[in-house]
């Protein structure tokens, strides 16, 4: 009979009547409609609901019942505003921390234009102290009768014993006179919590083996639910998987049976409790996730997902330019939390704001102990003065908003300065970099005598003589002072909307402003608009454009960002943590070289370590293998820092390129600085055929030592080089130009044309490797198009463009050879710097499809004939 009457309320609590489908495991602790049930002795107040009194509060606000039809029950609780604002909170609830809970109902606001309004739940103890809130958005304006949600709201605090619904009309400065504010159909229910966490406080690893994965339930209405346990990787593709079967407790609610409290006297029905670990199988490093569900026999009804990074060893650089900035946001870990998650993550600087009060003598404490700490791991601290403490009593009303150089600039320096002395004395012998303001707070740059007003602050703020250094958001498409000395020392730059790698490169190649330090952002895409391989190559190619281009901090512009972040708002790891660590990590402190002519075409940036070390960065638009001779020990770190041997055919590495940059480890540094210096004396070879080009290939020992060998040319089929082999005998550091001759075929293509030098020499020990060089055959003066179309009526339409960038006019003959059909002949004229346009016809032009055409145009009375070629392709 029991059993019976249990699963009756189970299905009583769960048979919920509301318009809207509601949580499938939900049960109502409470409602309200606010019909007549609500209003027993027709006082026009609902029985037992409270409202808020004070100078804040007026009496005068007028709070009601009233008739509405679009009301579920007929009537609602209105607020009529009347100039002030207003709460009014619903009879105590009784809660639990073993359960999570969330608030329906629906809201109409009419003519806010001042005030706004939002429904919240706060939780007490039993001594009626307020522990914990939570609340829906802002609701403004007028709107139609709206279905507000929030929830699953979960209590932290196990004192917790009781909660109020209220609804909370707020005024944002001026008043609204005839605004109007209207609540109806409350709705409270308590759903099972679930909670799942690892070992970790912030879940980054450097062991998989220590990953354990935990989740706790309570409050759930099956006593053995299955948990189902998933792995997945960057992409949510599973890795791996398991279920167990949890073994609940009993657990019961301790319900408050004070007369204040809504009845309890209809029983809520029990809950279980348990908790299980899982140790997911991990085998690499990498970024990971992990699924957590509850199964019962109604389906999945609980689910959450944990993210993982596993992350490999790194060496700490002590003068690296990559850092985190946490100026301008909140931050979800406390600072004894962070302290062990910075030194991970590749960074050698953190900015954080550290204006605190006179009375907060225990977050100065903190500060100096977060400082040391971080020094201990070659991180620099940068002090952040943004927006002041609460205790601080300024002249008249300070906004949010407000920019720094408004606060220190309009209100008497005696206001702020002695909060500011306690900060900046017991901080500066730690902190030797201050920046004033956020990093988008750019409120200096806009004043006439910048150099006087920063002269004068600095004099006030560091006025006895501590040596720090001082800097000031700057946006970027405004100049800076190049040419004298400044009383600030860095400008952290900065540009709304975001810049991308291409405009961070264009900026940095501006003239740098004289002694001044030159930081800038680098900004992730966000995640809800792009996917995760074009966010992860857009990241690392803005660091390394702010690396190849001098700035001399890179800062992550807002770390802890669901959309944007490294980390998320929680406090856990995102997708993309991994490639800043290993981006950071390898090229802090390096030095850039340049780039590679590679036998694929990749793109590719060296940089130097401090040690001598060579890495390189390679990536491509399309899949590309290439095949070369490195070094000796060659690794392959993609961006997610896992490291493999790089492939080998014979003494040649095999390096799989795509699309995301991967880096490339062991590089012999005196086989790629050979390779970097090497060049052809002349770049361009006259289009004339027939006779002899003079060259040379200039080729430098960067060795150590001597080395004696020699370098094979291989050009395109039908070149002549004579020789082809040019032996050397260089000393360490010598450099030489050995010479040659090259003749062209008659049938040549104009444009470029690889050239690769096959290198046999002795220096420590042999070594055997190719370079590739371009040369441009043909004069830059001239230049030719060909584009081609099919017409409706079939016929293939072949366009050519000429123009002559020289002075001087020229003519030409061109032929126009196509397999299978007769030569076509045109002459240009007189040809100039405009486009000159011929046009040639085929017939039947779809059996042309695939074919080459070949356009050759010699120079009338000169020497000169162009080569050039295509697939006709539509």
């Amino acid at each position: 009979m029991l059993s019976c009457l249990s699963s009756l309320l189970i299905l009583t609590a769960l048979a919920l009547p509301a318009s809207e489908e509601r949580f499938v495991d939900a049960v109502e602790i409470f409602s309200c409609d606010f019909g007549e049930a609500w209003d027993v002795n027709f006082d026009q107040w609902p029985d037992r609901w409270t409202r808020r009194r004070g100078p804040d509060w007026p009496h005068y606000v007028n709070i009601h019942l009233e008739d509405e039809k679009q009301a579920v029950a007929g009537r609602c609780l209105t607020v009529d505003l009347n100039g002030g604002a207003a709460e009014v909170s619903s009879p105590a609830i009784s809660v639990s921390e073993k359960f999570s809970y969330v608030v329906e109902a629906r809201l109409r606001t009419e003519k806010l234009n001042h005030s706004r309004a939002r429904v919240k739940i706060d939780f007490y103890d039993d001594q009626q102290q307020l522990l914990e809130s939570a609340s829906s958005e802002w609701f403004q304006g007028s709107r139609h009768w709206t279905k507000i949600h929030f929830g699953p709201v979960n209590i932290n605090n196990s004192e917790v014993r009781w909660a109020r619904v209220t609804l909370h009309v707020d005024q944002e400065g001026q008043a609204d006179i005839t605004g109007k504010v209207s609540l109806d159909d409350l709705w409270m229910a308590r759903l099972p919590r679930m909670t799942v966490h690892t070992n970790s406080l912030y879940n980054v690893y450097t062991n998989p083996r220590n990953v354990v994965v935990t989740c706790d339930l309570s409050g759930i209405l099956e006593k053995d639910p299955n948990i189902r346990f998933e792995l997945l990787d960057a992409s949510m593709t599973a890795l791996d998987a398991t279920s167990v079967q949890l073994d609940g407790r009993l657990i019961t609610e301790r319900l408050s049976k004070a007369s204040e409290f809504v009845d309890d006297s209809v029983l809520r029905p029990d809950g279980y409790e348990g908790s299980t670990q899982w140790r997911p199988p991990i085998q690499e490093y990498g970024f990971y996730r992990v699924r957590v569900s509850m199964q019962t026999m109604r389906g999945t009804l609980k689910e959450d997902v944990i993210s993982i990074a596993v992350v490999p060893p790194i060496e700490q650089h002590s003068q690296g330019e990559f850092g985190w900035s946490l100026a301008g946001g909140k931050t979800p870990l406390p600072l004894n939390q962070l302290v062990e998650l910075l030194p991970r993550v590749g960074i050698s600087w953190v900015k954080l704001p550290v204006w605190y009060g006179l009375s907060e003598t225990q977050r100065g404490d903190e500060l100096i102990r977060f400082t040391e700490q971080l020094g201990a791991d070659d991180i620099e601290v940068v002090g952040v003065l943004d927006h002041p403490p609460a205790d601080i009593e300024f002249g008249k009303f300070v906004a949010e908003d407000i920019t720094i150089a408004d606060l220190l600039s309009s209100e008497d320096p005696s206001a702020w300065l002695p909060s500011l002395d306690a900060v900046l004395t017991r901080l500066s012998l730690r902190v030797r970099w201050w920046q004033l303001g956020n990093d988008r707070d750019t409120s200096y740059s806009d004043f006439h005598y910048l150099d006087r007003e920063l002269g004068t602050l600095r004099g006030q703020l560091f006025r006895f003589g501590q040596d720090v250094n001082l800097g000031i958001g700057w946006p970027w498409n405004k100049a800076s002072a190049t040419t004298r000395s400044t009383p600030w020392d860095f400008q952290q730059f900065s540009a709304t909307p975001a810049l991308t790698s291409d405009e961070i490169a264009a900026y940095l190649k501006l003239p740098r402003p004289k002694g001044i330090t030159r930081w800038t952002l680098v900004e992730p895409l966000p995640r809800g608009d792009y996917d995760l391989e074009t966010r992860t190559r857009s990241l690392v190619q803005q660091m390394l454009e702010a690396k190849i281009h001098g700035a001399d901090g890179i800062f992550i512009a807002a770390p802890f960002d669901d959309q944007r972040g490294l980390m998320s708002n929680r406090g856990t790891p995102t997708e993309l943590l991994l490639p800043w660590r290993t981006t950071a990590s390898l090229l802090s402190g390096t030095t850039y070289l340049g780039s590679l002519r590679l036998p694929g075409g990749s793109e590719n940036r060296l940089f130097e370590t401090a040690d001598g070390d060579v890495l390189m960065a390679v990536w491509n638009q399309s899949p590309r293998r290439e095949v070369l001779y490195l070094g000796e020990d060659v690794r392959v770190v993609d961006a997610w820092g896992r490291s493999t041997t790089a492939e080998q055919i014979e003494h040649r590495q095999v390096i799989e390129v795509s699309v995301l940059p991967k880096f490339i480890l062991g590089l012999n540094p005196h086989i790629a600085k050979w390779r970097m210096n090497a060049r052809f004396v002349q770049s361009d070879i006259p289009s004339v055929f027939g006779f002899s080009h003079a060259n040379a290939m200039e080729i430098q020992n960067t060795f150590k030592q001597g080395a004696g060998g020699f370098a094979r040319l291989t050009a395109p089929e039908g070149w002549q080089i004579v020789p082809n082999k040019v032996d050397f005998k260089l000393s360490a550091g010598e450099r030489s130009q050995r010479p040659f001759q090259i003749m062209l075929p008659f049938d040549a293509n104009s444009g470029n044309a690889t050239l690769r030098a096959d290198f046999q020499f002795s220096a420590d020990r042999p070594y055997q490797f190719s370079i590739y060089r371009e040369l441009v055959v043909g004069d830059e003066d001239i230049e030719i198009e060909l584009h081609t179309r099919l017409a409706d009526d079939g016929s293939l339409v072949v366009e050519q463009r000429m123009i002559n960038h020289s002075e001087k006019l020229l003519d030409f003959k061109c032929l126009l050879y196509t397999p299978g059909r007769r030569r076509r002949r045109m002459q240009v004229f007189r040809l100039g710097n405009n486009h000159d346009v011929k046009t040639y016809v085929y017939q039947n032009g779809q059996e042309l499809i695939g074919h080459e055409l070949w356009l050759r145009a010699e120079e009338l009375g000169g020497t000169r004939i162009l080569n050039h070629r295509m697939t006709i392709e539509h």
